[in-house]
């Protein structure tokens, strides 16, 4: 089985084997931190000699017995995604985060006594594990930072503290937050009672509480086991009596964040200068110092000491921004959620739809297609061989009809096909069997969907599907046809987006209008032809397409939305030179959402 890491370096082997040096990016100097600190023998690391990056903040790396693979030595797979990448078997893993929790599964090297029981992916190995879409957490280990760092790199004059520094101090002024936490608390001070007990002889019933906090915070090597036993110590705790403070950067244990952030804080150190930095953030400091200290750590101190002749901006004074207190463990305030809008008044739906002129929306085509003998279908590619109700299989079943037919009479021969956003597999894994010979990719960021469709391709045999655990943004490879069912609110835009960028037919069955919301990559209205309308009411329009219920009096009005904004997409896409046909899913039963985009490129 194939278990290979595979990083970024500007440096050619030759000038390599001069000076030992490797320039690479910020996110190879990290994966590389990771890898040493967890030595897994079983993963072999090979640097990519590539010319053509705009990363302009490369750094210097002192590495030793370096294995180099020339960019076009490189399988199609690896080439299609974002430095880092893992090459595990069928799968590909890629993004910052995602390749390092994989690091840490086959890591080889003996566990500090600073880390959880579990090691560093923590309580049920959760650290890190949601992706950056919809965790503030793992966007500012993977994204925020790194970009903050790469700007200080390029930056000739500092004259504002970045934004993303003073997020992180005021995350370690925060209550710890872990899922286990009062388990952790409770054990904690149940145990340094008992050693109390043991070493002292208490011949009084007094006992230093503030004594046993600070021993509370010196972190152990235990296990936090249940223990349904009447303890024989019983100390009522309550919240505010936990006094668990960040020791790390995900509370009292060591873990994978630690090491993500380290590097980039190094860096940061280094640029605005010790004192500087002690005196602007003192917590983060406190948390660098305990980091650097601990021995499994000094090999990777060792490493990153190698960064040297870093362009420092020129530093005089330096102004504190505003900040919203927010804590990176919650949602982002940024984000978009529907929930808190108000309901869309009908004054404004009228409003909107009066902007709406001849020509802009787009004629629904009626859908043709033969339906197809599901007794024929096999086990793990048919809905009803799952756990669904019966009702739920039918609907299942007629989804996948549609769009499976919908990719048939497009697709040819040696075609690669991508089931954007695939979940479990439903749609990619019927297409790749209906279609033996076309390469499908099922793309999707969330670890345990994706192993369950890798179980049931596996149980199947088919030998055309390859995995890619990975965001949409990590995914740079051609294709020629994209699909996605119910893909939702701004994610069917970006499938879309991908495919134009590729110039790749597509068909869409998009979701969740109502979730529809600008962003710093997508600007609505998407087409010109659109242009007339405000993001008000373009946002109002959204929330109305997905009032589509079942014998609901505004279904009829809310299918019209849903048009105008497909219409919307579909404009976009013959700005680019397609052909695009909007139909609806048959029968309209089968789903409320049911609108299907077909594109084809001229």
């Amino acid at each position: 089985m194939k278990n290979e890491l595979y990083l970024e370096t500007h440096t050619s082997k030759q000038n390599y084997d001069k000076t030992s040096i490797l320039k690479v990016s910020l996110e190879s100097l990290i994966t590389y931190c990771v890898y040493k600190y967890c030595i897994p023998l079983d993963i072999k690391l090979y640097f990519v000699h590539t010319t053509d990056s705009s990363d302009k903040t490369l750094l210097n790396l002192q590495a030793e017995h370096i294995d180099f693979v020339h960019k076009e030595d490189i399988c199609w797979q690896v080439a299609s995604c974002l430095y880092p990448v893992i090459l595990f078997d069928d799968t590909i893993i890629t993004g910052l985060c995602a390749v390092s929790r994989h690091i840490c599964r086959h890591r080889t090297s003996a566990q500090s006594s600073n880390e959880y029981d579990d090691g560093l992916l923590s309580f049920r190995q959760g650290c890190l594990q949601a992706p950056n879409e919809v965790s503030i957490w793992t966007k500012f280990c993977e994204v925020d930072l790194i970009k903050t760092v790469k700007e200080l790199l390029s930056e000739e004059k500092l004259d504002e503290i970045p934004k993303s520094l003073i997020r992180f101090e005021n995350h370690l002024n925060k209550p710890v937050k872990i899922h286990n936490i009062f388990k952790v608390a409770r054990e904690l001070k149940k145990e340094n009672i008992k050693s109390k007990v043991h070493v002292d002889h208490i011949n009084s019933s007094t006992i230093d509480i503030n004594e046993l906090k600070d021993e509370a915070r010196m972190p152990k090597h235990r296990k936090w086991k249940s223990n349904k036993k009447k303890s024989e110590i019983d100390i009522p705790l309550k919240i505010e009596d936990l006094d668990l403070n960040h020791q790390f950067a995900e509370g009292p244990f060591l873990t994978l964040a630690d090491l993500v952030l380290l590097p980039s804080y190094h860096i940061i150190v280094q640029i605005i200068g010790k004192n500087m930095f002690e005196s602007l953030f003192p917590l983060t400091y406190k948390w660098f110092l305990k980091i650097t200290n601990i021995n499994e750590v000094i090999s990777l101190e060792l490493i990153l000491q190698t960064i040297k002749a870093l362009p420092l901006p020129i530093i005089k004074s330096l102004e504190i921004p505003k900040i919203e207190d927010v804590s990176l463990y919650k949602s982002d305030p940024k984000r978009h959620n529907p929930k808190r809008r108000l309901f869309t008044k009908p004054e404004d739906i009228e409003k909107a739809l009066d902007v709406i002129e001849d020509g802009m929306e787009l004629d629904v085509s009626n859908l043709e297609f033969e339906a197809l003998d599901w007794k024929e279908i096999p086990d793990g590619a048919n809905p009803a061989a799952g756990h669904l109700p019966d009702e739920r299989v039918v609907r299942k079943s007629q989804q996948l009809e549609n769009l499976c037919q919908a990719v048939i009479s497009m697709a040819q021969d040696g075609n690669y096909i991508v089931d954007f956003c695939s979940g479990s597999g439903h749609l990619g894994i019927l297409v790749a069997h209906l279609l033996p010979k076309c390469t499908i990719i099922l793309l999707e960021n969330k670890e345990q969907s994706l192993l369950r469709a890798r179980d049931r391709v596996h149980k199947m045999g088919l030998t055309n599907v390859y995995f890619f655990q990975c965001n949409l943004d990590f995914f740079i490879g051609k294709f020629d046809i994209g699909i996605a069912l119910h893909a939702c609110g701004i994610a069917s835009d970006l499938v879309l987006d991908k495919c134009l960028k590729s110039n790749a037919k597509f068909v869409l069955c998009p979701c969740c209008y109502g979730s529809v919301h600008a962003t710093d990559r997508l600007v609505y209205p998407r087409s010109s032809k659109f242009k007339s309308m405000t993001i008000d009411q373009y946002l109002c329009i959204g929330h109305t397409a997905d009032q589509t219920h079942k014998d609901h009096p505004l279904t009829v009005r809310g299918e019209r939305c849903m048009a105008i904004i497909d219409s919307d997409r579909a404009r976009l896409a013959e700005e680019h030179g397609y052909k695009v046909t909007l139909s609806r899913l048959k029968p309209l039963s089968c789903t409320d959402k049911n609108n299907l985009l077909v594109g084809v490129p001229s």
